[in-house]
Order: C-alpha cells, then structure tokens, then sequence
C-alpha cells in the first residue's frame, strides 16, 4: 500500500466526513490558502451522514471507534450551533 494513503477503514471515513463538515462550515482545510465560505446546509448533511454512520455500524464498532465517532459529532454539531444564530437571524435586524 502507497505510505501516502491511509489504510481504509471506519475510522478513516469518519474522519473524511468530518473534514467535509469542518470545510463546509468555513472551516481551512491545511492544504488551502483561504477558508471557504461557510455553508451551513451542507455541514449538517456530512453531520447527518455520521449520524447515519453511528446509527447503523453500532454493533460492529469498537469502544474506540464509538468514542471517537460521538466526539466528531459533538464538536461538529457545537460548531453548527454556533453558526446557526448568525445564519437563521431575519435579514434587518430585530423588531422592536
């Protein structure tokens, strides 16, 4: 196997989805320059998607695997939380 591609498995896709969520939530990928624009829409799909992930791999997963998986999903879904405000605020500003 190449030494540049990790080996595939469980906790590879995790993470890869997770990198997927990370960027779409404005986060920089090391490889680039900028942060792309933040795009909340499709961060909570790849945090669905390993909602799916958690949902139907529970009995094959290792005790590892588990933590790791629920710690992903906790800080992504923080970072949405934290992004949601600002996204779903009316355009204009509060009504008095």
């Amino acid at each position: 196997m190449n030494p540049a591609v990790p080996e595939a498995s469980l906790t590879a896709l995790m993470h890869l989805l997770a990198e997927q969520a990370l960027m779409a939530l404005g986060v920089p990928h090391p490889m680039m320059k900028e942060a792309p624009p933040a795009n909340p829409a499709v961060a909570r799909f790849y945090v669905d998607l390993l909602g799916v992930l958690k949902e139907k791999t529970g009995a094959s997963r290792t005790d590892g695997e588990t933590r790791e998986l629920e710690d992903i999903l906790y800080g992504l879904r923080m970072r949405l939380m934290d992004l949601k405000p600002a996204t779903d605020a009316p355009a204009g500003g509060p009504k008095s």
